[in-house]
């Protein structure tokens, strides 16, 4: 058993806590190998957490917290709808950029245990606010009429898919292709065609 240090447990729970799940799924993670991994003893953890899944969706709370806010940092920066959009974008590309490894967990977590918005208040709250700022879009004919949940998938998709590569270990991911992705997944979304377009 590893014994407990000094230090912020709280962070170094999560990113064990992160880094397991990334590295082997949710559903083969243990507290004793997160526990390892964070340095802290498996008593430590339970004084957080009392059981394994309650560890797992209070992280997985947590990190969608982190995108949650990055991206609505950055749409609070603008006033018009596209503008804040496409913050919202780019804030959710550079956080799996910069973090892949919380990405890559939201993204397991929200498979392998099928976690739903729906279950959970925090939840959806956070996917209503971002829901909100589709339809406003829809509303005020920035973006085509189709349904708020289309929407956001083809928003979503490519930008988990880069992600994802980024993740992966995979290069050749540089600003001048994600500018080209976007540009591409808003002449599928936008109302008006010539609104950031860019040029090859």
């Amino acid at each position: 058993m590893a014994r407990p240090k000094t230090g912020d447990k709280p962070q170094d729970l999560r990113k064990a806590t992160v880094d397991e799940v990334a590295a082997i799924g949710s559903t083969a993670v243990s507290v004793n190998k997160i526990a390892a991994r964070a340095g802290l003893s498996v008593g430590t953890i339970y004084r957080y957490h009392r059981s394994k899944d309650e560890l797992l969706f209070a992280v997985f709370l947590d990190v969608k917290r982190d995108i949650h806010d990055a991206m609505m940092s950055a749409a609070a920066q603008h006033q018009e709808t596209a503008d804040r959009l496409r913050a919202m974008w780019f804030a959710l590309v550079d956080y799996g950029f910069r973090a892949p490894r919380d990405f890559q967990m939201v993204e397991l977590m929200s498979t392998e245990t099928r976690i739903q918005a729906s279950d959970n208040e925090d939840l959806k709250r956070l996917m209503s606010e971002v829901l909100a700022e589709i339809q406003q879009g829809i509303d005020d004919g920035t973006l085509v009429k189709a349904s708020v949940r289309t929407i956001e998938t083809v928003l979503a998709s490519p930008a988990i898919t880069l992600t994802r590569r980024v993740a992966m270990g995979r290069q050749g991911i540089d600003k001048d292709e994600v500018e080209r992705i976007f540009s591409l997944v808003w002449r599928g979304i936008a109302h008006d065609q010539s609104t950031f377009q860019t040029h090859p």
